[in-house]
């Protein structure tokens, strides 16, 4: 199993996770090639090599800009994106997580939200170029140690406010932080958010064989390093085994024409599976049962989207233990193009099973008038000889 293990030394931003992933050995051009695909001006951006007392670490200039993005905007500028979807669900999620903090911390809905600095283009760089690094090292789990955070007050663009914001304490609940007794910003939002996404399990990291070290170095002027450091390695533990959430609720007092609507909406949320099958309730009647999986991270949004997607009062929640093999997305030429497949390797890394992505055969069966089955038949075979 893949780890990653940030070492949050003196707080955690976007900007200094992006600089570790780079010190770590992630080619700065897999980022620029990214960000050119985003069709707005992207301030300039360059990896530099700095020194904090002894360690040697990547400092990444960012050029200045004043470009603000709504959500809805940074959301379709992710949807036009031409990556890996995973990458498009992973700054998806993070988005919604700083979304629902800065509703519940401001009081009003997620659709009035303003997200102030929050809003800058340097938070959609900071999420697409951190979820690029996590796919580039195929990282299938992410811990996190203690997280420090300053106090006393902090100036904004808005006014003065406590420190830590607001927001970074509503989206680091639940996680382990420790004060330190510094008056800056060691910890912010965006950093947070990384953390609340990709952090799952909360335990202490297992052991691993460490394979690559990095360290971001930020700007602050202190007697401690401002840095955050990560680890990359190989763990013998059981592969790969998380704790997911299953929400259900019982439907039969809805238009049965809007649940195929609404299940593509739960799996846009960030579900990671959506069933609906018949059920028999009280008094003879049929209904639906609407089976989600989610994330420990994610159920609570998807909680909230069922209440408001249906007409049930009410929802089952349970945890359950669920074991994956390690997946690998990737896109490969074929006899009739590309096409999307994904790869599941067992623990020792042997490739089990291979899934070609049905959109692409559609189209490509839609557009030369060859059925369905008959191509991915075709398919199939020739990827089995090239494996």
């Amino acid at each position: 199993m893949k780890i990653l293990y940030i070492d949050p030394v003196f707080g955690i931003s976007g900007d200094m996770m992006i600089s570790a992933l780079i010190d770590a050995g992630l080619p700065f051009n897999e980022l620029d090639a990214l960000l050119k695909k985003i069709p707005i001006s992207i301030p300039s951006m360059a990896p530099v090599k700095k020194k904090q007392g002894i360690v040697e670490g990547t400092y990444l200039s960012i050029g200045d800009n004043d470009i603000h993005l709504s959500i809805d905007d940074m959301e379709a500028l992710i949807k036009g994106l031409d990556v890996e979807e995973k990458i498009k669900q992973d700054v998806h999620a993070m988005l919604q997580i700083i979304l629902e903090a800065e509703s519940k911390v401001h009081g009003v809905s997620k659709d009035r939200v303003h997200l102030h600095e929050l809003s800058h283009i340097d938070t959609l760089i900071d999420l697409l170029c951190v979820a690029k690094g996590i796919h580039y090292f195929g990282i299938d789990k992410v811990y996190c140690g203690p997280i420090p955070l300053g106090r006393g007050t902090i100036k904004t663009a808005h006014g003065i406010i406590p420190n830590p914001p607001p927001a970074t304490l509503e989206i680091l609940s639940g996680y382990n932080v420790v004060f330190l007794e510094d008056s800056l910003e060691l910890t912010t939002p965006t950093g947070a958010t990384i953390v609340k996404h990709y952090v799952e399990d909360k335990k202490q990291v297992p052991p691993f064989t460490i394979e690559k070290i990095g360290y971001g170095l930020g700007t602050y002027k202190t007697d401690k390093p401002d840095m955050v450091r990560i680890f990359i390695g190989e763990s013998d533990e059981p592969f790969f085994e998380e704790v997911v959430w299953l929400i259900e609720a019982d439907l039969d007092d809805m238009e049965m024409e809007y649940i195929g609507a609404i299940a593509d909406k739960i799996r846009k949320e960030g579900a990671l599976d959506v069933l609906y099958f018949p059920v028999y309730m009280k008094k003879g009647r049929i209904g639906i049962r609407l089976s989600v999986t989610a994330t420990a991270n994610n159920f609570p949004h998807l909680s909230e989207v069922i209440f408001s997607e249906t007409t049930t009062f009410g929802i089952r929640l349970r945890k359950e233990l669920r074991k994956i093999l390690k997946r690998e997305e990737k896109i490969v030429e074929t006899s009739y193009g590309p096409v999307s497949i994904k790869n599941g390797y067992d623990r020792q890394g042997k490739l089990i099973k291979t899934h070609i992505e049905f959109e692409d055969v559609k189209k490509i069966s839609d557009e030369r008038n060859i059925p369905y089955r008959i191509l991915l038949d075709f398919l199939k075979l020739e990827l089995g000889s090239k494996q």
